[in-house]
């Protein structure tokens, strides 16, 4: 439960904090409202002023899309390609519509040059005529008498004269004010661009945008166009060139094919005896194939011989006969074999099948001989057509050897010859392509949305003028009254003297209405009631209780600086405690300024100074004021060392001897930092008041006052506020002393 009160405090306490510090703002910018008026009222004027002159201006905007579809009517490359896809691409494509070359042709076209709009040279109607013009429609007056007396002030000062300029300066200056008015931006989002223009009327602003759109799809366009056109003619030219080369490469050919006698013998390109060679090449191939497989014949053949009965002999050998006997002996020897089983080696019947046997295999042997002698005949022919045909191969070989050295320079003379044909038939298929291009370049860019005349303008109105001037003048106003008030340092409030210079501030002293005439000193006593006569009295209830005013008691009243109010407050204080029924002695130690004579009368033979140096006696210096009773002594401007008599020791006694005769002695002193007569009368005092003027006096210049008299050995015991408007405190300060100040008037009088 402990834990939840300290939190509750905590919230509590910051809460509080938060509410402190949003009073003190509103309490500043009570207290400079005035510097919020004034604000509030120049901006307000300036935005009025800048309504009547600022002409409305409308936008029109058209809608270009960076087409990424692309229409192949033909399967050929383009010359220039199309564009990427890019966020460069569309940067660039940004940047040819707001050129200054597509701005120039948009001004050719358009005639801009001769439009007042554009070009300054051209007489319209200056500031002042719409300024006058905005003036006479808004409040029904004509001001044309004055506009002719200011434009002649301002041509006689030489101001609005214009000095003549030259064509290209004034198109120059014209494209430059229409590329102000022009915009073109795109998203990293889509391929959409969108061109916009600003101008007085509506319709010339969707004109204009139009024609900048137009321009740069007809330039897109054109570019194309030049350059397929430029690649046409680089393209015949070369083409021209390589014409006469493959001329030139393919009579070299001929003429030497000619000189060397390489006749050719077909269609192929070759030469006779080349085609002879290959042909007998050919045919040597299939002599040597032949021989070899008249060979492997051969060897087979004399493997069989040895054993024409094997199984294999026939197939081998290729004889229909051997086969048949083959089958033959294959019967009979199963046979033989049958009846050798049945009965024995020494029957008849085997006998004979083994007779028949062995004739049979003789008759095989001789077959095998036969076949055997025919193939060792194909073998020798086949061998003797290989030695033909390589013989005729080594003859033609030395006719054709000559051939040779020919050939290699031919090849490379046909060689140059086919690669000039080769590039002079690309470049002429290249030209017919690019012809057909020209009738089908397409623009990169389309019009998705031309540019229509708006109907309302795109600036601010005048009433949207006013109020952004009103808006802007409060926040101005509102931060030059916290500058203002954060560079203000001075006094507003007792408090803040406390906490500034660490001080008790007993009172604050009102400032009189300047309508009623009234001396102060006189206030207290013809109106004991009021206001003011209520703060002095508190002062000096202020005093009381500090012990200030007991018997015996010296009050010290100073001051940083001059019209600070110190004597007022030294004169209305003596007199109320006087005509309280004490006594109360003022000495006026300014002796430099002195002003309490001139307020209460000097009739006395003497003053202060005399009674110091001895020229007087107390009785020839003491005056008493007939209406309170006041014991006072006045001082005069005619010692020239002042600050000696003042801290003399005759002073100082005469001020122990009064201070033993009256209930209070006041020294009325001059300011602390204008002369140091002050701090030579500090020791003689018990009490140290010190005046301050309310949001005057620099808190600086208080500290540095203070601190000279502590340095003196006197601190100062207590500070009064003096000349304060208790209204405006009232008003614009949060402290604790201006609550309900308004309504406790009621218990004061008039």
């Amino acid at each position: 439960m402990a834990a939840y009160t300290h939190v509750d405090g905590a919230l509590g306490s910051e809460a509080s904090t938060r509410e402190v510090a949003l009073r003190d703002l509103l309490q500043v910018l009570r207290r400079r409202r005035g510097t919020i008026i004034a604000s509030v009222l120049c901006c307000t004027a300036l935005a009025t002023t800048g309504a009547l002159l600022y002409e409305p201006r409308f936008t029109s905007q058209a809608v270009l899309i960076i087409d990424p579809r692309t229409t192949e009517v033909t399967d050929i490359n383009a010359v220039i390609s199309n564009l990427p896809r890019e966020a460069a691409a569309i940067r660039t494509e940004i940047d040819m519509i707001t050129s200054t070359a597509t701005a120039a042709k948009v001004v050719d076209r358009l005639g801009l040059v001769h439009d007042p709009e554009f070009n300054g040279a051209i007489e319209r109607p200056s500031a002042i005529d719409r300024a006058i013009a905005g003036i006479n429609d808004t409040v029904g007056y004509d001001l044309a008498p004055l506009r002719q007396q200011i434009t002649a002030y301002l041509t006689s000062a030489g101001i609005g004269v214009k000095e003549p300029t030259s064509p290209e300066k004034e198109r120059a200056a014209v494209i430059a004010d229409v590329r102000r008015g022009l915009s073109a931006t795109s998203d990293a989002q889509s391929y959409t661009i969108l061109v916009s223009f600003k101008a007085k009327e509506s319709d010339k602003a969707a004109r204009i945008a139009n024609a900048f759109v137009d321009e740069y799809l007809r330039d897109q366009l054109q570019t194309k166009k030049d350059v397929n056109q430029q690649a046409n003619k680089w393209l015949e030219d070369r083409i021209n060139e390589l014409r006469a080369q493959v001329e030139v490469s393919d009579k070299a050919v001929q003429d030497y094919r000619a000189q060397q006698g390489l006749v050719l013998g077909g269609a192929s390109g070759e030469t006779f005896l080349s085609q002879q060679l290959a042909e007998l090449n050919r045919a040597l191939v299939v002599a040597q194939t032949e021989r070899g497989r008249a060979e492997a014949r051969a060897q087979n053949a004399r493997i069989v011989a040895r054993s024409p009965t094997d199984g294999n002999a026939a197939e081998i050998l290729g004889s229909p006969l051997i086969q048949r006997l083959g089958e033959e002996e294959s019967a009979i020897a199963r046979r033989l074999a049958e009846y050798r089983t049945r009965y024995g080696d020494q029957h008849p019947a085997v006998q004979a099948y083994v007779n028949q046997l062995t004739n049979l295999r003789q008759k095989m042997r001789e077959e095998a001989t036969k076949i055997m002698a025919v193939i060792n005949n194909e073998v020798e022919i086949a061998r003797a057509r290989e030695r033909e045909l390589e013989t005729a191969l080594k003859k033609l070989t030395a006719e054709t050897a000559g051939e040779l050295g020919a050939n290699v320079r031919l090849a490379q003379l046909q060689r140059e010859a086919d690669a000039n044909r080769r590039v002079y038939e690309g470049l002429l298929q290249r030209l017919v392509e690019t012809r057909e291009q020209d009738d089908l370049q397409q623009r990169d860019a389309r019009v998705v949305s031309k540019a229509e005349p708006p109907l309302e303008p795109s600036t601010p109105g005048k009433k949207l003028f006013v109020g952004g001037g009103l808006a802007v003048g409060l926040l101005i106003g509102m931060f030059l009254a916290f500058l203002r008030d954060h560079l203000n340092k001075t006094f507003r409030n007792t408090q803040h003297v406390e906490e500034t210079i660490g001080v008790p501030a007993i009172g604050l002293v009102p400032s009189l209405p300047h309508h009623k005439n009234a001396k102060p000193e006189d206030y207290v006593l013809d109106r004991p009631r009021s206001e003011y006569s209520e703060a002095v009295r508190a002062i000096g209830v202020s005093l009381y209780a500090r012990g200030a005013l007991n018997t015996g008691s010296v009050v010290m009243v100073t001051s940083a600086v001059p019209g600070e109010g110190k004597t007022t407050v030294c004169l209305t204080l003596a007199r109320m405690l006087a005509a309280s029924g004490r006594r109360v002695l003022l000495l006026e130690c300014d002796l430099r300024c002195p002003r309490i004579g001139n307020v209460l009368g000097d009739n006395a033979p003497g003053d202060l100074s005399d009674l110091i140096v001895g020229k007087a006696e107390w009785q020839d210096v003491v005056q008493v004021d007939g209406r309170s009773g006041l014991h006072y002594v006045v001082g005069r401007p005619h010692c020239d060392h002042p600050q000696e008599l003042l801290g003399s020791e005759k002073l100082a006694s005469i001020i122990k001897f009064a201070s033993l005769e009256y209930d209070c002695v006041i020294l009325d002193t001059p300011p602390m930092a204008v002369v140091a007569d002050a701090g030579v009368l500090t020791r003689s005092a018990t009490e140290c008041l010190f005046v301050v003027r309310w949001e005057q006096t620099p808190r600086a210049v208080v500290q540095r006052a203070i601190e000279r008299l502590t340095e003196l050995g006197r601190d100062v015991t207590s500070v009064v506020l003096s000349r304060v408007d208790l209204k405006k405190l009232a008003r614009t300060d949060a402290s604790e002393e201006a609550y309900g100040m308004n309504e406790a008037r009621r218990y004061y009088t008039r």
